[in-house]
């Protein structure tokens, strides 16, 4: 004969509470002792109960689930991101439902339309190139944070990372090897990561004088930032030095560079943004702004747990900053004479 399933009374019982009180620490709702919490989950994990989520979401004015809207899946960014708060959240009682808006602002409203009729307890999300959302827009899901990306007219709990030091730092690292024509290959321009990196880029260069900086914008992927460093290459012969705005862009830069017939870093140095496996196969390999993904999922997952347990969280940005790993592809330049042999 199988063994009873545990149930929201068994549980109560174990830790001698109500079942009202295990239905608060569940639900996150009224107060409860750290203590009894405590007690309750111990509980909980001892006999395996598993809440009834559509029970639960017939009770509630929620749904146990959060939502996570991305901008583009088919950038390991946000798989390693959706990856990361969905660790974080573990065992919390919540599901994660991810969505894409491929970048598009009329797409991401469709997405957030769907995804509102599931009443969520919260939504993490990138927000899209363009997007008009506000805080109106936002505030039928409940608990909001925003990652990586962040809007004006929205005032939310942001996790960002340092990208206007980050690009200075890197900008700084080929300056110090001697280049003095440098090529920043960024995102479309209405992102905010675009102009926070853009921005470092040019404070870099502005306390370097006789230095030359040139910035194209695209549209983040492979292709397109294969298809800007083509060009620099064959319009600006002088440039030794190139800065990716992400992994896809600085995959397009490998390529394009060696496509070109140049040698990195004899005749270009790269520096890529958001590490990536395959940087460190190419020979040489590639050096790099790590981007700490992981931490801004994890610290992501945080914030929406606290607000969704009532604590005050407060708007704006939190800031995990990115560190320059230095490999082999950077190096001071060859000569004009080298070059030609």
């Amino acid at each position: 004969m199988s063994e009873a399933r545990a149930t929201i009374y068994t549980v109560a019982r174990a830790v001698g509470v109500s079942a009202q009180t295990v239905s608060r620490v569940l639900n996150g709702t009224g107060q409860v002792s750290e203590k009894t919490r405590a007690a309750v989950f111990a509980a909980i994990e001892a006999q395996d109960y598993r809440p009834n989520a559509v029970g639960r979401s017939l009770r509630a004015s929620r749904t146990p689930m959060i939502g996570v809207l991305v901008a583009d899946i088919g950038n390991p960014f946000y798989a390693r991101l959706h990856r990361a708060i969905e660790r974080r959240v573990a065992g919390s009682g919540y599901s994660l439902m991810l969505m894409n808006c491929d970048d598009d602002a009329q797409i991401e409203r469709h997405q957030l339309d769907l995804l509102r009729s599931y009443r969520p307890t919260g939504l993490v999300i990138v927000p899209s190139i363009g997007s008009s959302l506000s805080d109106d827009d936002l505030r039928a899901f409940g608990h909001v944070v925003s990652v990586s990306r962040v809007l004006d007219d929205v005032h939310v709990p942001a996790v960002v990372t340092n990208g206007r030091e980050a690009v200075g730092d890197a900008t700084a690292e080929l300056l110090a090897h001697g280049h003095t024509e440098i090529a920043m290959i960024l995102g479309p321009r209405k992102a905010s990561t675009t102009r926070d990196r853009e921005e470092g880029f040019n404070a870099a260069l502005s306390r370097s004088p006789g230095c030359r900086g040139l910035v194209r914008h695209t549209d983040g992927t492979r292709s397109g930032g294969e298809a800007a460093a083509s060009e620099l290459l064959r319009t600006h012969p002088g440039v030794t030095g190139m800065i990716g705005f992400n992994a896809l862009v600085t995959e397009g830069i490998v390529s394009a560079v060696r496509t070109a017939g140049r040698r990195c870093p004899d005749d270009v140095s790269i520096i890529g943004f958001t590490d990536a496996g395959w940087m460190t196969l190419y020979p040489p390999a590639i050096s790099v702004i790590d981007q700490p993904v992981e931490e801004m999922g994890a610290l992501a997952g945080d914030l929406l747990l606290d607000m969704a347990s009532g604590k005050s969280v407060d708007p704006g940005p939190r800031v995990v900053p990115s560190t320059l790993i230095r490999r082999g592809s950077v190096a001071p330049p060859a000569t004009t004479k080298e070059r030609k042999a």
